[in-house]
Order: structure tokens, then sequence, then C-alpha cells
């Protein structure tokens, strides 16, 4: 089982790397910016198909290089963040709309789910119960069971995160620049970082209520715990690396600590995501080498995402029945919160912008996403279906007006260069060629040699150069 279960290891890895540039062209031309075309061919080789080319077992056997992958991915995330930091106006801006975005698609899911299923309501030790009217003979009060309130808290920051990479990728193609590009990639970095976090909490409590019978840690202590664990992991890369030049030094601390990181997430019940998220951001703060580093991991950045997606894809199950309305509350929530937080954002924080309507330039949604469904579907198998449903399925929807929407917000803030009009007419004139003059030439002579001057221009002008009247070719 080991050696066939390396051998798939190996020939999806091979497949993640050919396959990549035939569906990224056919994405492009479709106008696909998340990465989902990957999710689709994971359905297609997982569980779901016939031939079913993986298994359930074979993808928990694949648990660990999953981690690795989602450690790899929240290092680089906290590594970009520091260029976002620099400009702290825009990482306020996207901070804030990622939580308003995160918290109205979280309570939206969190009623959905306890109405869809009544079980939660019957929880003897919810998470909170506030009275808040009755008639005389029931009682309303606001109630969120302990399960249901972490799950839609992940749905929440799922939903905030906004793809960078469909940013640059768009505005290279549409040759866009200056202030609003900027402005919009690093309010998507800042969403992202505050988006793992949330999704650190909501792991956090859900292990919070567990370990609190065991060592008597709230769930702030116990989140305090767990950042202060990543920020150590990131000291120590800065300490190991010392004054290190050799770029393959750098790649095996990296995926070293990555490893570490990602072994104290799974002890602490943490995804990898958010011990290595903080792990990033401690090592862009404090290593000279983060800037060389972030350009170097960037190279694996493309595969991580396309080998996440496809595990993504494999591990997905279609919901059945009225549960669909969640994936359907989560999209148009989602869209409808991204356009109005974001708006709102950047009026408080960004000042010198004329330009205020930036959300639907934040629409689309990259691995990043599907990474957090991911990671929430390997801790909690019962509702993986439900998450990555929720995720997968809005994020092939939106991407079918993504980059349309992208490219309107580019235009309308003047980001797009106009290009160069090419006029016909002189087109025209200078593909016909100019007429030649003919006199006493022999057979072998050139038919093209310029006419002898005749004396009516300025004879000593330094710019016309003389005529060859000769057949001998001018000294140099």
């Amino acid at each position: 089982m080991e050696d066939n279960t390396t051998l798939i290891l190996v020939a999806l890895i091979v497949f993640a790397f050919l396959i990549s540039r035939l569906l990224h062209r056919y994405a492009e031309r479709v106008a696909l910016v998340s990465g989902i075309e990957y999710a689709v061919v994971g359905v297609l080789i997982g569980p779901l198909m016939p031939w079913s080319l993986i298994n359930e077992d074979t993808l928990v056997s694949l648990d660990l290089l999953i981690s690795l992958l989602l450690g790899l991915l929240g290092f680089m995330v906290g590594l970009h963040a520091r260029e976002a930091l620099r400009r702290f106006e825009h990482f306020l801006a996207g901070s804030l709309a990622s939580v308003v975005v995160a918290l109205i698609v979280g309570v939206t899911v969190l009623a959905m789910l306890q109405w869809l299923e009544p079980a939660y309501l019957d929880d003897p030790v919810p998470m909170f119960e506030i009275p808040v009217w009755t008639d005389g003979t029931r009682l309303y009060q606001l109630w969120a069971a302990d399960d249901a309130l972490w799950l839609a808290l992940t749905l929440g920051a799922a939903a905030a995160i906004a793809s960078t990479t469909a940013i640059s990728s768009t505005a290279e193609r549409l040759q866009a620049e200056g202030p609003p590009v900027v402005l919009l990639r690093d309010i998507a970095s800042g969403g992202q970082v505050i988006a793992i976090m949330l999704f650190g909490i909501a792991l956090a409590g859900d292990r919070a209520v567990d370990a609190a019978d065991d060592y008597g840690l709230s769930l702030v202590e116990w989140s305090m715990l767990i950042g202060a664990a990543g920020a150590m992991t990131g000291l120590l890369f800065t300490i190991f690396i010392g004054g290190a030049e050799d770029d393959l030094r750098l790649y095996l601390v990296t995926i070293g600590v990555v490893i570490f990181a990602a072994g104290i997430g799974a002890a602490l019940g943490i995804s990898p995501l958010f011990v290595n998220l903080v792990a990033g951001l401690v090592v862009a703060a404090t290593s000279a080498h983060g800037d060389r580093l972030r350009k170097n991991l960037d190279q694996l950045r493309r595969p991580v995402s396309i080998l996440l997606m496809v595990f993504a894809g494999i591990a997905w199950h279609p919901v059945i029945g009225w549960m669909w309305l969640i994936p359907a509350a989560y999209l148009v929530t989602r869209v409808g919160a991204r356009l109005l937080a974001t708006r709102w954002a950047v009026s408080t924080f960004v000042h010198g912008v004329e330009f205020r309507r930036v959300g639907g330039g934040l629409i689309g949604q990259g691995s990043l996403a599907a990474a957090v469904a991911l990671s929430y579907a390997q801790g909690h198998p019962s509702r993986g279906e439900l998450v990555l449903s929720a995720v997968l399925v809005p994020m092939l929807i939106t991407d079918l007006f993504a980059v349309r929407t992208l490219r309107r917000v580019l235009a309308n803030a003047g980001a797009i260069r106009p290009r160069a009009k090419v006029d016909r007419q002189s087109e025209d004139r200078a593909e016909v060629p100019a007429p030649a003059v003919v006199a006493n030439h022999g057979p072998d002579e050139p038919q093209n040699e310029p006419a002898i001057d005749s004396g009516d221009g300025p004879p000593d002008d330094p710019h016309v150069d003389p005529p060859v009247t000769s057949h001998e070719e001018p000294e140099a």
C-alpha cells in the first residue's frame, strides 16, 4: 500500500506540473482567475467518479503532504504581508473590509445552518444564548451552538479572502498600473492575513472547548499560545539562517521551519495555515533575507496552489437537499458584503484617492480560500463536504464575472493604459513602395537607386547624401 501511495503521489505531482500550462491557457481564454479548473480535475480523478483513481484511503495517507502544502501557503502569505504593511492605510482598509465580510457571511450561515438542522438548538451548553423578545408563549433568543458557530466562522473567513494572484495577472494582461492596482493588491493581501487569523480563532475555539477541561485555558489564552508558538518558530528561522547567502540553504531551512510549524499546529489542533502565517510574519519582520526568500518562494506558489486545488477537488462531496441553500447564501452575501464593505473601508482609511468602488475588483478568490476549506475538512470529515461545497461551487460561479468586474474597476480608475491608435491611411501609404527612377541601367544594375539631385534643393544640405553615380562601392 505504501509503494502504491508513493507511486500515486509522484504521478499526481508530475500531472500537476505538466497540466498546469495547458489548463492555464484554457482558463485565460474563458476568464477563470481562481484556479477552480484544477479542483474540477481533482473531482474527475477522485472517489466520486466510477474509475476512482484516488480513493478516500489514499487521500488520508496524503495528509502529511497536504499539511506541508498548507504550511507553505500560509508562510508565503505571511511573507507577502510585509509589503502591504508598508502602506498601512491600505492594510487597515483590507483588514476592516475582511472583518465585515466575515461577520456578515458568518452570521448568515450560522442562522441558516441552525434553521436547516434544528439539532443544534438542542445543544445543552451553547456558546451563547441571548434573550431578545417574547410573545408570552415563546421566547426568542440569539442562539449559537459550538459546532455551528465555528463552522460559520470558518466560512466567513473563507469568504473574506480575495486573490492577489488574480489581480496581478489580470493587471499584467490588461497593462494596468498605478495606485489603483497597488490599492487592490494591498487590500487583498491584508484581507488574507485577517482571514487566516479568523480561521485560526475558529479552530482554536473548537479545540479550546476540549482543552479547557484538561488545561483550564480559555479561547483567548489558547489562541495566544498558538500565536506564540508560530512566533517562536519564525525567530528560530532567523537565528538558524544567520548570514547565509546560499539559496539552497534558504530553501532547506524554510522547509524545515514549515514542517516544524505544521507539526506544532497538528499537535495543538490548529491548521498549519495559521501557525505558518505567524511564522512568516515574524520572518518578514526580523530576517534580513525576507525579501529574497519571498522572491525565491514565489516560484513554488503556483505548484503549491495547483496541488491544493486538486486535493480540494478530490476531497469534495456534494451536499444534498436543502443544504444547498448554504452555498447559495454564501455566494450572495459574500458578493454583496464585499462590494459595500470595501467601499466603506477605503473611504474610512485611504485618503487622497477619488475612486471608492473597488470591491468589484476583489470578487475573485484563489487557492487560499480552497485551502481553508480543505484544512477544515481534514479535521472535521463529517462537515467537510458542506464547507468544501460552500467554497468551491460559489468560486466557480464568481469566476464567470470576476474578471469583467475587475476590468471595469481598473478602467474607471484610469489604471489601464490606452493602446496606441493606428492611422490606417498612413499605414497604407507606408506599405506602398515609392516609384523607382529608371535611367540608363544595365541588365545587372539595381533598379531602385536614388534619383540624381536636380539642383532645386539646397546644394550644401548636410542631411542629404550625395548620389552614387558610379558602379563601384564607395570607400569606407
